[in-house]
């Protein structure tokens, strides 16, 4: 389900992959003090980009790699940061290196097909050959908030999320565990312009915005570099 407010007539609409909910409402909750009318939509990036394709959202952040083969008429990107691949696990369970995910017996991840960390799970298993020990025990979810569901219920060993919903909520986890980047493919989070951002005084208010330097230490605060 894709979490959307009520839309006005005249407000910006801004999607954006679920692992971003939160630094990027920060960022809508700030313009929206400044007296600008933005709403932001929020599930799995798939999602995301299947309700683009209707028109009215003017921007999406999430992954580079993956918006530029959506198939969206994209305008441009403002770059905010890159991501990261974590694994946690649930309080109550340590572990310091993440090779001991093979003593695990059941481990969340978001969907390979539709989720931008979800892919690069994938990647970083087959590329530090992991995967043939813990391939059956992988459990595939919508997307990282679901994934951080089942490891703070305690219903799985282990979940594999990005660094934003990490630091977020690292108090209420066991272990944060960042995985080498040179095991999955980059992840580039930008802001896609889309058609309905053109000749639009909001969208381009909010595209200014990402560049400030209260919306950077927003960013920052939830692990882009």
């Amino acid at each position: 389900m894709v979490a959307v407010f009520a839309l006005g007539a005249n407000s910006l609409l801004v999607g954006a992959g679920g692992g971003y909910k939160k630094p990027v409402t920060a960022v809508i909750e700030n313009l929206k003090k400044d007296g600008l009318s933005v709403e932001g939509a929020f599930a799995n990036i798939k999602q995301i980009t299947i309700q683009a394709a209707e028109g009215k959202m003017a921007v999406i952040v999430g992954d580079e790699a993956f918006l530029n083969k959506s198939g969206l008429e994209i305008k441009g990107y403002e770059r905010l940061g890159k991501g990261t691949l974590a694994l946690v696990t649930p309080k109550g369970k340590t572990i310091n290196d993440i090779k001991d995910i093979v003593k695990f017996e059941r481990i969340a991840m978001p969907d390979a097909k539709k989720a931008i960390y979800g892919i690069r799970t994938t990647g970083f298993l087959k590329n530090s050959n992991l995967e043939k020990d813990v391939g059956s025990k992988m459990l595939a979810v919508a997307g990282v908030p679901q994934v951080v569901a089942y490891v703070l219920n305690n219903e799985v060993d282990a979940g594999f999320i990005n660094s934003t919903e990490a630091e977020a909520r690292k108090s209420e986890f066991g272990s944060i565990i960042y995985v080498d980047e040179s095991l999955y493919s980059p992840v580039y989070i930008s802001a896609a312009k889309l058609k309905a951002c053109e000749n639009n005084a909001a969208c381009d208010k909010f595209i200014k915005e990402l560049g400030n330097e209260r919306s950077k230490a927003i960013f920052s605060k939830f692990g882009l570099k």
